[in-house]
């Protein structure tokens, strides 16, 4: 991975600027950071840098509602997050650079306008285990699970608190186990060690900046900001992966 000053500086904002949005929202930053990684990394290690980056975003918000962790939903998860990444790996080593970037495009797209289910849920928890495994390959391809897996988690038997705590844990944990995957195939983020150490600096800072204007900006006015950067940012990766491709 070589990343130009230039582009190392766009991260860096886009790391905290994205970790402010989450901060202050609770939402829409993961996955508009991956859209700018996207734009500047090689495809091969964009996944497991933005990984590494949102451990430490979601880490944080784990350490803050440890105690409301529903550890038995963690369980369920990881028994069908496993064998999901060993899939996604398998099939994201068959694919083109470009084509994997041109499938970036579209989830990005399709995560921003496909329509929240609000209604609640009541089913047995191991259906985080076919969750998980969808979940795995997700992660593998595109690094943000947290707009597939949020639906799930919208059930009469999972408070407010539990919900922030265990679905930030799945997303953990997913993030944590796709940097030794990539690894296996030379995909080594910590090499770059400096760029993850300027990254993870701006995400802390985004986050406590974030926390502090919370009640200052309205949820709607977040939203639809967020919308038109997820889109202008999926339209870029699409246009830009189909005139390489006709290239």
């Amino acid at each position: 991975m070589s990343l130009s000053l230039l582009s190392f500086i766009l991260l860096a904002i886009a790391a905290l600027v994205c970790s402010f949005i989450s901060g202050m929202t609770g939402l829409g930053g993961g996955t508009v950071l991956l859209g700018v990684i996207a734009l500047v990394v090689e495809a091969g290690y964009v996944v497991p840098l933005h990984g590494a980056v949102q451990v430490v975003s979601n880490g944080t918000r784990v350490l803050l509602f440890l105690s409301h962790v529903k550890w038995k939903i963690i369980g369920f998860f990881l028994i069908g997050l496993v064998p999901g990444m060993v899939a996604g790996l398998f099939l994201f080593r068959l694919l083109d650079e470009t084509v994997v970037k041109l499938l970036m495009g579209f989830f990005i797209l399709v995560v921003t306008w496909l329509p929240k289910g609000k209604k609640k849920m009541s089913r047995p928890f191991g259906i985080f285990v076919p969750v998980g495994l969808v979940a795995g390959v997700i992660g593998i391809f595109f690094g943000a699970i947290g707009p597939f897996i949020a639906v799930f988690f919208v059930r009469e038997d999972v408070i407010k608190e539990e919900l922030v705590a265990t679905k930030a844990t799945c997303q953990v944990v997913c993030h944590i186990l796709k940097i030794p995957f990539f690894g296996f195939i030379g995909m080594n983020v910590f090499v770059h060690w400096p760029v993850l150490l300027g990254l993870c600096t701006a995400v802390i800072v985004g986050t406590l900046a974030g926390k502090k204007m919370i009640n200052k900006v309205s949820d709607a006015t977040f939203k639809k900001v967020i919308k038109v950067i997820l889109t202008l940012i999926a339209l870029k990766i699409i246009v830009g992966q189909i005139l390489a491709m006709a290239g």
